[in-house]
């Protein structure tokens, strides 16, 4: 069992039910970000040979759509 954070998360459950789009050699770079209510968040994914493998995450917890909210 491992912790990841929300945007990986959503990526690998998204995974989940779709046909591979790659070939089994071919190697896909995913960039993935969550801006939600109060932070922002964004993961750096590998997959290769449907192998995910996350290769940096970073975010920003006083960063997000109320914010944006508070600005306007």
């Amino acid at each position: 069992m491992r912790i990841i954070n929300e945007p990986t998360a959503a990526a690998l459950a998204y995974g989940l039910d779709m046909e591979p789009v790659v070939d089994d050699e071919d190697e896909m770079n995913v960039l993935i970000f969550d801006l939600g209510g109060g932070t922002f968040d964004v993961s750096l994914l590998s997959i290769v040979d449907s192998v995910v493998e996350v290769l940096a995450t970073a975010g920003d917890s006083h960063l997000g759509g109320e914010d944006f909210d508070n600005r306007m």
